[in-house]
């Protein structure tokens, strides 16, 4: 600033002479000057670099300050609320005293390993404090009624196990092996009955009950059992009963079916574990052999003569070789044997059953051996009457959160268009060889379960937006690629 006349101007320093306003500067007021305008260059350059590290306006705060400033002094957020429920799974361990075989298609079948996978999995079951465990079906094979003949040789090069089956269904002797247990004191085809209570008569129960002490590692909670076909070529439904624990209920045409559900509450939900509270999870475990060959009595049973019919008129190849899809196309492939329906009184008791669970605002699960969804397995593992449960579930999209089932072992998935409902078919402990034992955890959250898988269990979450009041307006059935899963029973 150049000072005015009038003795107006600066006052020189103490010291110092007088000079003209445009007269040269001293050498000190020179260095004076470099000092200042240093230091003001790296006052700059200090606060460019710090806006620089914080001009992301995500960065910043509503007053411009950073808030990676304020980040340590910010108190953290809560942990997210534990899952109402986690429940362990498992789905066809099969399991046989016998040497690896193969499947229908020719997939390696680890039987004495997947005993070992049960173990496991239940001792994690119960370091993880799971409520419950779920056991989609076949703890046991078929192929327990004849150790002796897959035995034979063990150690040599032939490798024992199952015999591959061709596409059609038919063995290399080119007929299909009928493996049925009568039901409730009837005549046996093919399978020694166990009913006496020795374990020597009968090795598919000495096998199941080895099966049973494996699953007991986990006591926490109650282990829930579906049933499949391979159980109904060992042990009759009364044994069944008594070994799994399954309440069947004995309709009026005198013969045993094994539909019911049961209430889970869980931990980190309304409920405490122990049966107070709101809250937790309601497992529908569907009958899926109600209408079958498998167990039931040919000459007495009313539903065994009406799966007959069934099959006769959906399947040619019934009665010599009733387990073969051979020139069927498409959903018709479903009618063989090993498969079977529910029966008109339980389609009724589930519609019941989900009302209630509506009316007293519930979460559903529904549990079976057979898939469910068309699209979520290959056609020939499907329920027979597939199409009529379904029917009875998109009733109750709002309630029933998914569907779980087994039988398929590579697994699959869809999800229905019109009710939302998930349907998960999970993968076979059985076809898992050491050190891999496939087995899963499900977390029921809120808005989501989250499928934890282990070994070859394939992990997912599926969003629960169908729920009721979540605002579901469909989305399409989305898959695994139904297409490409091989149906390994």
């Amino acid at each position: 600033v150049v000072g005015g006349g009038g003795g107006g101007g600066m006052s020189p320093p103490s010291g110092g002479s007088a000079s003209s306003p445009l007269s040269p500067p001293s050498s000190a007021s020179t260095a004076r000057s470099t000092t200042k305008t240093a230091a003001a260059a790296a006052a700059a350059a200090a606060t460019a670099t710090a806006m620089t590290a914080t001009k992301d306006p995500e960065d910043l705060n509503y007053d411009g300050t950073s808030s990676s400033s304020m980040a340590k002094s910010a108190t953290p957020p809560p942990p997210p609320p534990p899952p109402l429920l986690t429940v362990g799974v498992l789905a066809d361990i099969q399991y046989a005293p016998i040497p690896d075989g193969f499947s229908y298609g020719g997939a390696p079948r680890y039987y004495r390993h997947a005993l070992v996978a049960a173990r496991v999995a239940a001792e994690h079951f119960e370091r993880e404090g799971v409520d419950c465990v779920i056991n989609l079906g076949d703890v046991i094979d078929g192929k327990c009624q004849e150790i002796e003949k897959w035995t034979e040789g063990e150690g040599e090069a032939s490798g024992g196990g199952e015999a591959v089956v061709t596409a059609n269904g038919q063995n290399a002797e080119g007929d299909e092996k009928e493996e049925r247990r009568a039901d409730d004191g009837g005549t046996s085809e093919g399978v020694e009955s166990g009913g006496n209570g020795e374990n020597d008569a009968n090795p598919g129960l000495t096998a199941a009950l080895e099966v049973l002490d494996a699953l007991s590692a986990y006591s926490r909670g109650p282990v829930l059992h579906a049933y499949g076909n391979h159980e109904l070529y060992n042990l009759d439904r009364a044994q069944l009963s008594s070994l799994l624990g399954i309440p069947f209920v004995t309709e009026p045409c005198g013969e045993l079916v094994g539909y019911r559900s049961s209430r889970v509450l869980g931990n980190g939900g309304n409920g405490d574990g122990n049966g107070n509270g709101n809250g937790g999870v309601r497992f529908v475990i569907l009958d899926t052999y109600d209408i079958a060959v498998g167990g039931r009595c040919p000459s007495t049973s009313k539903k065994r003569l009406e799966a007959e019919r069934l099959l006769a008129r959906n399947n040619p190849n019934f009665p010599a070789r009733e387990n073969s899809p051979e020139g069927l196309d498409g959903l018709r492939r479903r009618y063989v044997a090993f498969n079977g329906a529910a029966g008109r009184r339980q389609l009724l008791w589930l519609d019941e059953t989900l009302t209630r669970a509506t009316e007293e605002g519930e979460r559903v699960m529904v549990l079976s051996h057979n898939p469910l969804h068309p699209e979520s397995s290959n056609p020939v593992c499907l329920a027979w009457n597939y199409d009529e449960v379904l029917e009875v579930l998109r009733r109750h999209g709002g309630t029933v959160m998914a569907s779980f089932s087994g039988h398929a072992h590579r697994g699959g998935y869809a999800r229905c268009e019109e009710s939302g409902i998930h349907f998960r078919v999970f993968e076979a402990a059985l076809e898992s060889d050491d050190p891999v034992r496939t087995y899963g955890f499900v977390d029921v959250h809120e808005d989501r379960v989250v499928v934890r898988g282990e070994g070859d269990c394939m992990s997912a979450v599926y969003d629960l937006d169908h729920m009721t009041g979540r605002g579901w307006e469909g989305v399409g059935a989305k898959n695994g690629g139904a297409d490409g899963v091989r149906a390994k029973i």
